[in-house]
């Protein structure tokens, strides 16, 4: 017997008063076959390879894939008789016109597809799933999937759930669904089977740190490179130099040349300061100063460079586009240049707050973000997001965006938002449920965030869900609710205080006896990992800055154990560089020298307290005033913490400048002969430091390194040292912090 595809059509409907389920698997027997075109592309290859694997996984059962013949006619498989039996078309088979006009009614996203499914118990029912490309019909084979049960939560088997079932139903539907952003990508390394399960894809935003100007010479050509303090340096280019705009045109062109179906290339400022100083250069800004920065919006002169590109380009390549990032001091939209349509900004508000969403009103700062993204989308027609899911130059922590995504997922498509870059860390351990829903929220900007919760706690952890849901929903609480903005984990031990630190172990613990012995043990056990993880690290805090660095050194060791547990998994549950070395960046340096230092020949002899007093210098004028003296000196200072809380926590947020520091300690008597050692843990940025009115140097200058001088023969002993610092805080450096950032001791070195 042969069955034709008119036979099979089927009418749609624009709603169904009622469903009836389609069974492909009955009892363990096959109840249905998948069919594809006779000459079928990767993509739709891929999506029977998926749609039947993933039903054996289920079942145990096994489902024919037919590749259809020319005529478009098959033969029925005997085996399944002619009563209940289903045909499960999957792609250019499947496609009707009333199909395809359907869809595109609602979008022409090649990523969108049609589930069509239409019960006939006494007969051939019919399953349907057509994309408007290859890439729609796999979108909706996982759509398919899904319904049936399967989760991809995060990449591996792990990460999978697939249902146990003998028999397999799929209720009737006429099921549309198209993107709402054009671009869903993740900027991290990730298993790419998980991510095209996810949904993720379209056109991938373009690098745009950069000018591409050839492989110029700054020894030979050096007028081509920005002059700094009246210096030209390979820091950024001099953008008003008419051979700069000649050559990034003839390399644009080239690029295009190459690349004929790319739609835009990437281009903007080098990642970093160093822009030019120079006249014409300077003549090209708007004048408008960005406070964040501290420093004069670049965004003009670069808007200015961009259409004089995109001009140079339009006699080859009128329709084609240049993507930049709007970043650091390019953030702000222009103020007296007019974008060329073809300027394609992706907003990377890096100087912002990362942690909280824009509605959230205990960040003031984030809310000026939607500003930002409304402000350029009033001048541009097509707009990215290319911001921040993870706690930035953080080593792993548990860090929960849930709560932020939620709110500006939805915000960014009403704002007109195309599509998504988002920078982020497979840290599988702590943020598998917030990667999760911003995939989901990608596809549809209305997704129920509490119900994927909830999808997640009870296919991932089963007997454990109740417990394990309390715990995400407190742990993304702690962080929607705190108010804390600075970045690189300085803020964890208030944000999990005691309090929440002590009701999530519980919540673990009786989750672990839930599942003690079953399959979920070992998932309940990556989110322990996770937490173990945070206990360490604040007791690792708590004990630095006790001045306990042996103990510190103790709990150092078992982040770093935990580490490694965590590299062995499949996928890593923490990606394994940023977490050794943002941890090596910003924690261990401090706490391995700070344990040399109180250990062997080494003694300590007196910390400095946490608070000291504080001066902001805005205009550089303290050293004229003296505020290195030794001694009592008025200037009506304040109070100010140092080892355990930011200046962003102390209302210095968005200060940049010199601050000064003031404190005095009490060296004892019995250490004098012994050579000593004023050390600091960390500063940020640059130190000036005096003791007793001595100079004794500075910092080296990178922030959060440890230094230390000696001052053997400048101690009082016995007597009050009065100690001195001058803080410069002017470059952003991704935290947020600024100041003393670490304990400050005096050691001795013994014979």
């Amino acid at each position: 017997m042969k069955v034709t595809l008119g036979i099979l059509s089927v009418v749609l409907c624009a709603g169904m008063s009622y469903a009836k389920p389609v069974t492909i698997v009955d009892n363990g027997n096959p109840k249905a076959v998948i069919l594809i075109s006779s000459q079928p592309d990767s993509d739709e290859n891929l999506a029977a390879k998926e749609l039947a694997e993933h039903i054996e996984k289920i079942s145990g059962c096994r489902i024919d894939i037919v590749r259809q013949s020319a005529d478009k006619t098959w033969q029925i498989n005997p085996a399944l008789g002619n009563k209940g039996i289903c045909y499960i078309f999957l792609g250019s088979v499947a496609m009707t016109a009333e199909m395809e006009k359907a869809i595109r009614f609602k979008g022409i996203d090649p990523a969108s597809f049609m589930i069509q499914v239409q019960s006939n118990p006494s007969g051939i029912s019919s399953i349907r799933v057509a994309g408007l490309s290859s890439e729609g019909t796999l979108f909706g084979v996982y759509e398919l999937l899904e319904q049936m049960g399967v989760r991809w939560y995060m990449p591996g088997d792990i990460g999978t759930v697939i249902p146990e079932k003998k028999t397999i139903t799929i209720q009737e539907q006429n099921n549309i669904q198209v993107p709402s952003f054009h671009a869903r990508h993740l900027q991290m390394a990730v298993d790419k089977t998980w991510y095209r399960r996810m949904r993720l894809g379209g056109p991938y935003f373009p690098s745009a740190h950069g000018i591409n100007i050839g492989k110029p010479d700054i020894n030979k050509e050096p007028e081509l490179f920005a002059l700094v303090n009246g210096k030209r340096q390979a820091s950024q280019l001099c953008i008003s130099n008419p051979d700069v705009l000649a050559r990034a045109i003839t390399e644009t062109k080239n690029y295009f040349r190459k690349n004929p179906s790319a739609e835009w290339i990437g281009m903007g400022p080098n990642d970093g300061g160093g822009f030019c100083e120079c006249d014409k250069c300077r003549a090209l800004d708007g004048g408008d100063f960005d406070n964040f920065e501290h420093t004069i919006s670049m965004t003009d002169r670069y808007i200015w460079f961009f259409n004089k590109v995109l001009e140079g380009i339009s006699d080859e390549f009128p329709d084609k586009k240049i993507g930049f990032y709007c970043y650091s001091c390019y953030m702000k939209p222009p103020v007296k240049v007019k974008p060329d349509p073809r300027i394609v900004p992706a907003f990377a508000p890096i100087s912002l707050c990362r942690i909280h969403g824009m509605s959230n009103p205990v960040c003031p700062e984030r809310s000026y973000y939607r500003k930002i993204m409304e402000s350029w989308g009033q001048l541009l027609p097509e707009t990215y997001e290319r911001g921040y899911f993870f706690n930035l130059a953080d080593p792993g922590f548990p860090f929960s965006k849930v709560h932020a995504i939620r709110d500006e997922i939805p915000v960014a498509y009403q704002l007109g938002i195309k599509g998504w870059r988002v920078e982020t860390i497979p840290h599988w351990a702590s943020m598998t449920p917030t990667i999760y829903i911003a995939t989901k929220l990608f596809w549809n900007h209305t997704a129920d965030v509490d119900a994927l919760i909830h999808d997640f706690a009870v296919n991932f952890f089963g007997p454990a869900a109740d417990e394990m849901e309390k715990y995400i929903v407190l742990m993304d609480a702690a962080l929607r609710d705190a108010d804390y903005h600075t970045g690189c984990s300085h803020d964890l031990p208030f944000i999990y205080n005691p309090q929440i630190m002590k009701t999530a172990g519980q919540y673990l613990k009786n989750a672990e006896a839930k599942v003690k012995n079953t399959k979920y043990q070992e998932k309940v056990a990556i989110f322990r990992l996770s937490y173990d993880y945070l206990s360490a690290f604040l007791s690792m805090l708590e004990n630095r800055n006790k001045f306990d660095f042996i103990s510190a050194k103790r709990d150092l060791e078992k982040i770093q154990e935990i580490q490694q547990v965590a590299f062995k998994y499949n996928p890593q549950m923490f990606a394994e560089k940023p977490a050794t070395s943002y941890m090596k960046r910003f924690f261990s340096p401090c706490i391995e020298q700070g344990y040399d230092r109180v250990t062997g020949k080494n003694m300590f002899v007196a910390g400095l307290p946490d608070e000291w007093d504080f001066l902001i210098d805005p205009e550089s004028l303290g050293e004229q005033l003296g505020y290195f003296r030794s001694g009592k000196i008025g200037g009506n200072w304040t109070k100010i913490k140092t080892k355990t809380l930011s200046w962003s926590d102390q209302g210095l947020r968005y200060y940049k400048g010199d601050a000064w520091y003031r404190s005095s300690v009490i060296i004892p008597e019995n250490f004098k002969g012994k050579k000593i050692f004023l050390w600091f843990g960390g500063v940020d940025e640059l130190a000036k430091v005096w003791l007793n009115g001595n100079e004794l140097g500075t910092s080296p200058g990178r922030a959060f390194v440890p230094f230390e001088f000696d001052v053997t023969n400048f101690v009082n002993w016995g007597r009050e040292n009065f100690l001195a610092v001058k803080i410069t805080n002017k470059r952003l450096n991704e935290l947020g912090t600024g100041g003393i950032t670490a304990p400050v001791m005096f050691y001795v070195q013994q014979e």
